[in-house]
Formats: C-alpha cells, sequence, structure tokens
C-alpha cells in the first residue's frame, strides 16, 4: 500500500498547486489504497475492524460523488493514479488501471453491452466526460479525449476523440427553418 500511495503523492507533488496533501484526489485514492490494504490483512478480526474503518473513511467521497471501490470485487489500480478533479467519477468494480494514469471529472469506467470490464493500460490519460465501456482494452500511452465513448479496443499510443461539432448556416436546418417560418408568421 505504501509504496503505490508514496507514487501517488509523486504525481499529485508533480502538479504543483498546494501540494499534494490539499488535493483531495489524492485522498480520494488514499482510501482506495487504505481499502485494498484492509482487505490483504490475513487476521479475520484485524481485517474486519479496518474494513469497518474503510467504509467510513469512504462515506466522505460520496460527497464529491465518487465510486472507487476496493476489496475483492472492486477495482485493481497501479501505482500513481492521479484524479485531477475527484468529482462524478465511476470506477466499476472488476476494472483493471495501469500506473500513471490520470482522469478528470466527469468519468465512467465500467461495463457495457460489451461482455467484461475496461482494462487500462499503463499512462493513459482520460479527459473530462469520457465513457469507457464494457470489455475493452485501452493501450498504455493512449489519450481518451474529453467526451468520448470508448467501446472499442484502443492500440497502445492512440488518441481517441470525440466526433467534432459542426457548424452549418440556419438555413440548413430544417428545425430552425420551421422556426424561422413560425417566427415569421407571428
Amino acid at each position: 500500500m505504501f509504496e503505490n500511495l508514496l507514487r501517488d503523492k509523486a504525481r499529485y507533488a508533480a502538479l504543483g498547486g498546494g501540494g499534494w496533501y490539499t488535493h483531495w484526489g489524492f485522498w480520494v485514492v488514499a482510501i482506495y489504497r487504505f481499502g485494498v490494504w484492509a482487505d490483504a490483512i490475513p487476521n479475520r478480526l484485524v481485517r474486519t475492524s479496518m474494513w469497518a474503518i474503510y467504509r467510513i473513511l469512504r462515506a466522505p467521497t460520496r460527497i464529491f460523488n465518487v465510486d472507487l471501490w476496493a476489496g475483492p470485487k472492486g477495482a485493481s489500480i497501479g501505482p500513481g493514479l492521479c484524479i485531477i478533479h475527484p468529482n462524478n467519477i465511476y470506477i466499476g468494480r472488476g476494472v483493471r488501471i495501469g500506473e500513471n494514469c490520470l482522469l478528470m471529472h466527469e468519468v465512467t469506467i465500467a461495463i457495457g453491452h460489451i461482455p467484461g470490464t475496461p482494462k487500462i493500460g499503463d499512462n493513459v490519460d482520460i479527459y473530462v466526460g469520457a465513457r469507457v465501456l464494457g470489455g475493452v482494452d485501452i493501450g498504455s500511452g493512449s489519450m481518451i479525449g474529453a467526451n468520448s465513448v470508448v467501446t472499442k479496443n484502443v492500440p497502445p499510443q492512440s488518441v481517441v476523440l470525440a466526433a467534432p461539432s459542426q457548424i452549418i448556416p440556419r438555413s440548413l436546418s430544417p428545425l430552425a427553418r420551421k422556426a424561422d417560418r413560425v417566427a415569421q408568421d407571428v
């Protein structure tokens, strides 16, 4: 637990802006690491006591609407995880995330219509509003762009972008033309 936590701390320290101890994302990850450690304690009585403490510590993460579960049915996350804005993040049970990954807010990594759970490689950045759904593999060194929905495997060192918005003249939109006619009749 402590080696992973030190790697997480180093990622937050590199961000600057007041240090790792002031960053809520670090504490969300630290609570997850505590839960993984508590679950691995061989003595059942001590494990149960530590797991109860984990459940209490985990409660404040609900304020940020972060769902990241430790334990045998929880996510498996490598060292160096950095959650920049810990708001509205869902990491499903059974998800595997590699080392040195970066997550922004509004990210969902969970089951989808493809059987299985996502496997995220090392050094992957997942930006605002992205969804990684189903049994897909995201290759190491990849970037998942804002508002992307990933339902297919992504090769290593790739960038996934959401469909760009397009600007068209108002006259080409049937809905806009109808609204314009209604406005002229009034």
